[in-house]
């Protein structure tokens, strides 16, 4: 917090608030004039071609993907029915 200096939003008296830096020390202060903060590096998304396999052909995203949302959906009616299972 020793090197946090807040500008005053508004110039003038009435801009400035409790807890702004007072003019005096921000006479020669550097400002972050970037567009972003800190720049974070994005990692590249391109994936190389190559040739689809045998599993990958026969395989079927919509089912699976089906199937992985009705599980989902009685997951809870399984959990049940196995509790009361286990307690009988």
């Amino acid at each position: 917090k020793s090197k946090l200096l807040i500008f005053p939003k508004k110039s003038g008296k009435k801009g400035v608030k409790k807890g702004d830096t007072p003019k005096s020390e921000l006479q020669n202060v550097a400002q972050n004039t970037l567009k972003e903060i800190i720049p974070v590096e994005r990692p590249t998304l391109r994936v190389k071609a190559r040739a689809i396999t045998s599993d990958e052909k026969e395989a079927s995203a919509f089912k699976t993907l089906k199937k992985e949302r009705t599980n989902m959906k009685y997951d809870g009616a399984k959990r049940k029915k196995a509790a009361e299972a286990k307690a009988e």
